[in-house]
């Protein structure tokens, strides 16, 4: 699965220097490459698996959102002078927290889990501008499970400091797939560089976890993301 991630985003590239030969659609298609890290303000859905054996939620109704970093490299393919096609290769990461502080001794109970991925973000996006271009898009995004991380910290009833990590589920969803909108700014810096700033909104489709597990579990968030393109 991963060299079919890899295979179509090299498709994608030979598909962008194809048509860029003309020079003329060179001169009015906003084709480029770019790098991007995005800020995501993660949390999820979590419902008991009734198809298999419902489950209370316990404590884990209780978990909040996480914060966390994702990178993409990609490249735009121009379709039209204001249409264009957005494809990367990211690495990306959804999550949740818990954090537990008693309110009758120094005891405490925290966790941040994180899910990583090997995704794919495809985008159809729109922009309008000359020196600042805004822009919006929307689309896909199927991923590869990569792998589990879990920190725990806690004290116990007298303030003592504990920590541990976990890195091991074999409870996961091997593929993950999403949905994803963007909106935002581009600042041309000269003729050939550019740099992007937006915010982005990623919901999860499918579950997480594997059809036998207690939960389904659907990651969502939203955050910002910045970016240098570099035009070909």
């Amino acid at each position: 699965m991963k060299s079919i991630l890899i295979f179509a985003f090299l498709v994608i590239t030979k598909g962008a220097l194809a048509q860029i030969v003309n020079s003329k659609i060179k001169a009015v298609y906003p084709t480029s490459y770019y790098f991007e890290t995005q800020r995501m303000q993660m949390f999820r859905t979590l419902l008991s698996n009734d198809n298999f054996l419902p489950t209370p939620l316990g404590e884990r109704a209780n978990e909040i959102p996480l914060s966390t970093w994702s990178h993409q490299i990609g490249i735009c393919v121009g379709l039209s002078r204001f249409v264009y096609f957005d494809g990367g290769v990211s690495w990306m990461q959804n999550g949740e927290a818990y954090t537990f502080k008693s309110l009758d001794s120094d005891s405490s109970f925290n966790y941040q889990t994180r899910y990583r991925y090997l995704a794919l973000p495809l985008q159809l996006k729109m922009a309008f501008g000359d020196q600042f271009k805004f822009y919006g898009g929307i689309g896909i995004v199927p991923g590869l499970y990569q792998d589990y991380k879990q920190d725990l910290q806690w004290t116990n009833p007298l303030g003592a400091k504990y920590d541990d990590v976990v890195k091991i589920n074999n409870n996961m969803n091997s593929f993950q797939f999403s949905g994803l909108g963007s909106v935002g700014i581009e600042a041309q810096l000269d003729n050939n560089y550019t740099i992007r700033f937006g915010a982005l909104y990623r919901r999860q489709f499918n579950n997480s976890y594997n059809p036998y597990d207690a939960y389904v579990h659907k990651s969502f968030g939203w955050g910002l993301n910045l970016g240098l393109c570099k035009k070909l």
